[in-house]
């Protein structure tokens, strides 16, 4: 069973230093996760443009 107190000072630290970095991925994960579909978007968006359009056979 777990007691908090001066024995699991060093096991409470470790645990708190691992537990913060990924938080912190998740976020960004999260964050990234979020933009994805506007970025892909608004790419498409702009290759069908008539000026970014080549007159060229690629099939």
């Amino acid at each position: 069973r777990y007691h908090p107190g001066k024995a699991n000072v060093v096991a409470d630290a470790l645990s708190r230093k691992e537990r913060e970095p990924s938080l912190r991925v998740r976020a960004l994960v999260i964050t990234i996760g979020l933009d994805l579909p506007t970025q892909i978007l608004n790419s498409q968006t702009e290759a069908r443009k008539p000026e970014n359009i080549k007159e060229e056979d690629v099939g």
